[in-house]
């Protein structure tokens, strides 16, 4: 994959990125939770990668190896982030808890 197709992509999950990532920052009990349960199904699966070798962006391991046909995404943000599901080409493992719009509402409410 092509730098630019890799910018491409990481422009177009950019919402479901900043959730994780101020998921990770704020962190909330039901989402550590929810966090933990997803995380326990990826280190399961065949896409799982320790190593950052299939990781979209460099040192963001554990991630979902891009090279086997994973997303390439941080497992810290994506797992974090409940409008996202699990990519995987065989079938979702995880499914979304929320749409991008209702995590959007809520974030608002509680004034993140």
């Amino acid at each position: 994959m092509s730098s630019l197709q890799n910018i491409i992509r990481i422009w177009k999950a950019k919402d479901q990125i900043l959730e994780g990532v101020t998921n990770s920052i704020f962190k909330k009990e039901d989402v550590e939770e929810i966090a933990a349960q997803r995380i326990s199904v990826c280190k399961e699966c065949d896409l799982y990668d320790i190593s950052g070798y299939g990781c979209l962006i460099p040192a963001t391991a554990p991630c979902c190896d891009i090279k086997q046909g994973g997303c390439g995404c941080s497992l810290s943000l994506k797992t974090r982030s409940l409008s996202s599901s699990c990519p995987h080409p065989k079938g979702s493992k995880w499914e979304a808890e929320l749409t991008s719009d209702e995590e959007d509402l809520i974030n608002s409410k509680l004034g993140l």
